[in-house]
């Protein structure tokens, strides 16, 4: 007798992680109407917003569709970080967390409603806030990486500076992004994301782009994670291609699973605070 499938569990929360749980308070849930479909999404206001500010799009996995507004704030951190008070501070910003309801990017390299969706929305959002146009900035995990890449290439140059973990797109499509600003993060051990993105940029660089690269233990010090994004950097390429070192990302005793290694990516990509830092200076 055949047994059902097995959904492979979410790797749960580390205690750098956890620290981030709260902010998911300080975003408001609405929704946005586009032809047939409603878009829903969580949106962070700063508390100053007399000067303009940046606006950061996070697009969340498939793992995190649903109906419920607010799924995408409870599977990571990956839009909760930067609505963090001690980031504020630092990088007063908008924060928009679109809530896909159904699967919005594919395999075969194309996207849902949702992607177009998404850019009206933002396009919405600063006619009705104070945003810098000029600091648009997106992030996204896995399908919500996919979604990115695809709108890299169709709305050049309206992204400033993309931060993409755990993802990959279509290689004979992908060196359209060559003069795109993008900090690119994966796990060695990722089966798809690792080769498949090496082989988009490959292709970037056969189209006379230019790709850092760089790799470093998930779990590393700050210091160290500093040293390596100052090495990456110092490669001085619009786009960085980086790799979190084979099984680092596992936790102790973590369960195995096919994708476990990508599934894991995120739980350490948000906590690279000179990734976060370099996106900020990414301007139009």
């Amino acid at each position: 007798m055949p047994h059902p499938p097995v959904t492979p569990p979410k790797p749960e929360f580390t205690a750098q992680e956890a620290v981030y749980q709260d902010n998911a308070k300080k975003f408001r849930p609405f929704s946005f109407a586009v032809k047939d479909h409603v878009l829903r999404y969580n949106l962070f206001v700063p508390e100053d917003t007399a000067e303009p500010l940046p606006l950061v799009v996070f697009m969340h996995d498939m793992g995190s569709v649903s109906e419920e507004t607010d799924a995408t704030l409870r599977q990571g951190i990956g839009a909760l970080v930067w609505a963090d008070e001690a980031e504020q501070k630092k990088r007063p910003c908008f924060v928009l967390a679109p809530q896909y309801s159904e699967k919005s990017a594919f395999d075969d390299y194309t996207v849902g409603w949702a992607a177009e969706a998404t850019i009206q929305l933002i396009e919405a959002l600063c006619s009705e806030y104070n945003i810098d146009r000029t600091r648009i900035y997106g992030t996204g995990q896995s399908m919500g990486t996919m979604m990115l890449c695809e709108l890299l290439i169709t709305h050049p140059r309206f992204f400033a500076g993309c931060f993409l973990t755990a993802g990959q797109w279509d290689p004979e499509r992908m060196a359209a992004i060559r003069d795109e600003h993008v900090w690119i993060m994966v796990s060695e051990h990722d089966g798809r994301a690792f080769p498949i993105m090496g082989a988009c940029m490959a292709a970037i660089e056969k189209a006379g782009g230019r790709v850092a690269r760089g790799h470093v233990d998930a779990r590393a010090d700050e210091a160290a994670k500093a040293r390596f994004c100052k090495d990456v950097l110092a490669q001085n390429a619009p786009i960085q291609f980086t790799w979190l070192d084979g099984d680092s990302v596992l936790l102790p005793g973590a369960h195995i699973f096919p994708a476990v290694h990508h599934m894991s990516t995120w739980k350490w990509a948000y906590l690279f605070e000179p990734i976060r830092a370099w996106l900020f200076e990414q301007k139009l």
